[in-house]
């Protein structure tokens, strides 16, 4: 992986879910962590397959293993990602992460784009 193809700039936020008036659900998120990424949406293969067991994984994004933030150990399906395109915030929720090479150099992010934030 070339560092030029991280050229996406994202926002990794952890979601939380408070309990709110009447039943309700209140979404909150921390200040988040800023890191470039490859942003990529993936195959038919794994598109229509990931929909058979209801994953439903559509992009693939890369980020720079970042020691003790961006780990693979961090990032969990408690996250979504931001990615600001032609200024409007679209917004993925976080499936899987995993050590790309197994060398702690960069993480490799699975998520389901959930559309405009």
């Amino acid at each position: 992986m070339d560092a030029g193809k991280l050229n996406r700039r994202v926002l990794i936020r952890k979601q939380t879910d408070i309990p709110a008036m009447g039943a309700a659900i209140t979404q909150t998120f921390d200040a988040g962590i800023p890191a470039w990424a490859n942003v990529e949406p993936v195959g038919n293969a794994i598109f229509y397959g990931t929909k058979q067991v209801g994953e439903s994984t559509t992009h693939r994004i890369i980020v720079r293993y970042q020691p003790g933030t961006v780990t693979d150990m961090v990032i969990t399906g408690d996250h979504v990602i931001d990615q600001v395109i032609g200024g409007v915030t679209v917004r993925y929720r976080v499936k899987r992460a995993s050590d790309l090479h197994d060398d702690r150099t960069y993480v490799l992010i699975e998520v389901e784009l959930l559309g405009n934030a």
